[in-house]
């Protein structure tokens, strides 16, 4: 395509076929499936509670293998969503975090065990990946990713809910508390503050954009959640002007004409002019290490089209970029997604962990068998914004695991009656002193 066609296209100004414009209707979806999960390198960012994050490691110290394997593995995902969408009435929008998700389920495959661990390894790409060097990866990459950008805020943040009365496999949590930073507490599911302590929790990590990720009342069977959630909030390296949005149109798939404020600048970018698309990449921040990548299908192609023969073709495609001017037009957009994954990672090769007779997550919890539990459900919550300033994405990934078996029984609640000789003693947690002790054979003597 000539540089006069797409200067043409970077205008808004498209020709008629037909009668009626010829455009994507879902021309959104790439920027925001990559805009959480852009690229990472070294030195500060912001932790959960936006202080600067000092990383230790350097890129180098990344395996690259891993990082690979989960982006194979976050196209193949996304691919899978065009005929298992996750909503029962899906719109012209989607937003994903599947690096998120990739992590959620790098915790639960640390607790799962035959067939159930090799269906998962095979579909999260990681062949050739022992358990220690995902656990390891994962660690490093979670550093490099917060001390990306000391300029922009990147949080990640991971959690294991467990019902009260259900022990999780010792070795199980000290891997995840070392590998995954994640909060590990047991709560009384059977109370309705159960779901609210989680919800705060994923409130917290994502700045209040996602409020509620769990809903009351939790399942009778329900033991485990296991949770991902992930916040990024950045300005443009290069804002665009607010005195220069306007209302323009743009064109979904059924060709009605729409007006949408967009917003316009010009400069260099890095750009390419592909096979039947065009890409730009707008960079965040100082070290411009994050950044959304845009892609534009030619107007006689469809999104359909793109994410068919190009978007498997990413890894390729995306390291051919190269600085360019031009002139970027943008509509200002906000959205929010739930989505239900378990159709789609079925699909992608492992059915087994969501099978109730034959799901293995035995590492979970000393003395659980093959068949004792299952998972119920994986969701993801996404939300995210691009205006004039930046952009602010966050999600969270909520895996449930269930038992097969009968509803746990909680403890019986206690009775201690003091009717008789008892022994006290006041203590001192910081020092561990006891500081009064005593005994009462008699309360009414003095």
């Amino acid at each position: 395509m000539n540089r006069e066609k797409k200067s043409q296209m970077l205008n808004n100004q498209p020709s008629k076929r037909n009668g009626r414009y010829k455009r994507g209707g879902k021309a959104l979806l790439l920027s925001a499936l990559l805009v959480v999960t852009a690229g990472c390198s070294t030195d500060g960012g912001r932790s959960s509670d936006q202080d600067s994050h000092h990383t230790s490691y350097t890129a180098e110290d990344a395996n690259p293998k891993l990082s690979a394997s989960m982006n194979e593995f976050a196209l193949d995902f996304y691919g899978q969503l065009k005929t298992n969408p996750g909503e029962e009435r899906p719109g012209a929008n989607r937003m994903v975090s599947p690096a998120g998700l990739a992590i959620a389920l790098s915790m639960l495959k640390g607790g799962a065990a035959g067939d159930t661990a090799k269906e998962m390894e095979e579909t999260l790409k990681l062949s050739g990946i022992s358990a220690e060097q995902l656990d390891q990866g994962q660690m490093i990459l979670r550093d490099l990713l917060l001390g990306s950008d000391s300029s922009v805020q990147m949080k990640m943040a991971n959690s294991i809910w467990s019902r009260d009365g259900f022990k999780l496999d010792d070795d199980y949590v000290k891997r995840m508390e070392k590998s995954y930073d994640a909060q590990i507490q047991a709560l009384n599911f059977a109370s309705p503050k159960a779901a609210e302590t989680m919800n705060q929790w994923a409130s917290e990590h994502t700045a209040g954009k996602i409020t509620e990720v769990v809903e009351a009342p939790i399942s009778d069977q329900a033991v485990l959640f296991l949770m991902n959630a992930m916040y990024f909030k950045g300005d443009w390296t290069d804002k665009f002007e607010k005195s220069l949005t306007e209302s323009k149109p743009f064109y979904p798939a059924d060709g009605k004409e729409i007006q949408v404020p967009t917003m316009q600048q010009s400069g260099d970018y890095d750009y390419l002019d592909g096979d039947g698309f065009q890409a730009v990449r707008l960079p965040y921040g100082e070290k411009k290490n994050f950044g959304m990548l845009l892609a534009l299908p030619d107007e006689d192609s469809s999104l359909e089209q793109f994410l068919a023969s190009q978007l498997p073709k990413f890894t390729a495609w995306s390291q051919e970029l190269k600085d360019s001017p031009g002139s970027v037009e943008l509509p200002r957009f906000k959205l929010g997604d739930s989505l239900q994954l378990a159709d789609a990672l079925k699909t992608l090769g492992m059915p087994t962990v969501f099978d109730p007779s034959r799901a293995d997550l035995s590492g979970l919890s000393p003395g659980v068998k093959p068949g004792d539990l299952f998972v119920s459900y994986v969701k993801q919550d996404t939300y995210i914004e691009v205006n004039e300033e930046g952009t602010e994405a966050a999600a969270v990934t909520s895996i449930a695991v269930e038992t097969s078996a009968a509803p746990l029984e909680p403890d019986p609640p206690f009775e201690m009656k003091l009717n008789r000789p008892f022994f006290f003693a006041i203590t001192d947690k910081t020092t561990g002193l006891i500081v009064f002790m005593g005994e009462v054979g008699n309360p009414l003597e003095s």
